[in-house]
């Protein structure tokens, strides 16, 4: 892929760039990074420029993907392929399947590394792959890109990431979100299993408040997930204060 569009420069849009830019040609949309970041160097483009390339990367929050996918498509060509980044998967392709014409190739992907977790390289580091709409050649092409960077895919339906990652990421941000509401304590005699807490709490709140909350609002499994979770502290709670010692 040696021309790549990017829409969407927030954390993860930047991360791409950092990764790709030495093996690629890439152009990015993302008006307002764009005035903030007007004498940076950063490859910028208008959405026309960007539609043009081979290889669409959309990484913009999911609640904003149905209005960017709409402005898109005028402007893309059947040769394209679009892949977005969503810790989503139904809910984003039943949006670019939606509104792109039907020529325009769809894979949707979510990549389980970022900022935080990729020191130098994304060697080791895990894809999900989610195909839609795409032929066996150009689906044989991704795959060859993502995996010359070290990068193992998983394929698997949108439905199955989502019934996943509801526990395997969602429930771990609601935790991490929920710790933060708590006094807890600064101490030298931490436990080494308090200290990884207290460590997993302030990764997952340097996230954005967005990617937290569109990884619950559109996981259609989440919901149950948490029910669950707050079913199971309140039945543990009243089963300690039955027996505490008063």
């Amino acid at each position: 892929m040696k021309k790549i569009g990017i829409i969407g420069f927030g954390r993860f849009g930047q991360l791409l760039f950092e990764q790709l830019k030495a093996s690629s040609n890439i152009s990015i949309y993302d008006p307002e990074m764009k005035k903030k970041l007007a004498d940076s160097g950063i490859p910028f483009g208008n959405l026309e420029t960007v539609c043009a390339c081979p290889l669409i990367i959309l990484a913009v929050p999911v609640k904003y993907l149905e209005e960017i996918t709409k402005s898109m498509a005028p402007l893309i060509s059947g040769n394209s392929i679009i892949m977005d980044v969503c810790a989503v998967k139904t809910y984003p392709l039943s949006i670019l399947e939606k509104y792109l014409a039907p020529d325009v190739q769809i894979i949707g992907s979510h990549p389980l590394f970022g900022p935080d977790s990729v020191k130098e390289n994304m060697q080791g580091h895990i894809m999900i792959i989610c195909p839609s709409r795409i032929n066996k050649e150009s689906l044989e092409s991704v795959k060859k890109f993502w995996t010359s960077f070290g990068i193992q895919l998983i394929e698997m339906t949108p439905d199955e990431q989502d019934r996943l990652m509801a526990w395997t990421l969602a429930m771990t941000h609601f935790l991490g979100r929920s710790l933060v509401e708590l006094p807890l304590p600064d101490t030298v005699i931490a436990t080494r299993d308090y200290q990884n807490l207290i460590q997993l709490m302030r990764k997952i709140n340097r996230d954005t408040w967005d990617l937290f909350e569109d990884m619950h609002r559109f996981n259609p499994y989440t919901k149950e997930m948490r029910e669950s979770i707050v079913g199971a502290m309140k039945r543990l709670k009243e089963q300690l204060d039955k027996s505490q010692i008063q």
